[in-house]
């Protein structure tokens, strides 16, 4: 269960039991008190990690774009954009990473054109449970929209890569 951005109850978390969060736990977890995550995770393979984030960024995109207006707001315009910049540094790197090294890489591996979207996008991450409520800047999420399409291309295009090396 978590209180979701603007969320006024308690929600049941479909997305903590995926491939992605069980590598993070299993990887990166601290352990604080009991066992260690490795100790109660089955490792994780890189092909296993890649193929989850490749379904997500298609699956999700999908959603976006078929839902336009569910994720028309200020946070979602932020959020997408540094996930989605997260998810194809990810898929590139075998590993799961932050928003921040995602966004940095994004801004060296893409088209320069997509700097500013995702620089505006950083700066817009303060205040998540206000912004939720407030529309996204139209030509923002217009953008968005169109960068959703690139990564979802773009991590096409590496899979088939990634498929014809073998």
């Amino acid at each position: 269960m978590y209180l979701d951005n603007g969320a006024r109850s308690l929600i049941k978390s479909d997305h903590c039991n995926t491939i992605l969060v069980r590598w993070v736990v299993r990887e990166k977890g601290v352990t604080l008190a009991g066992p260690s995550p490795n100790s109660l995770v089955d490792p994780i393979s890189n092909d296993l990690l890649r193929a989850d984030i490749f379904e997500t960024i298609i699956n999700w995109g999908q959603e976006i774009l078929d839902n336009r207006q569910t994720f028309n707001n200020r946070f979602y315009q932020s959020f997408i954009v540094l996930s989605y910049c997260r998810m194809l540094h990810d898929l590139h790197t075998g590993y799961a990473g932050s928003k921040r090294a995602g966004a940095e890489w994004a801004k060296s591996a893409l088209d320069p054109s997509w700097s500013e979207l995702i620089d505006g996008s950083w700066d817009g991450r303060p205040n998540p449970a206000q912004q939720v409520q407030q529309p996204a800047d139209p030509q923002d999420f217009k953008k968005t929209l169109k960068f959703v399409e690139c990564v979802m291309n773009e991590s096409k295009r590496y899979v088939e890569r990634k498929d014809r090396q073998g």
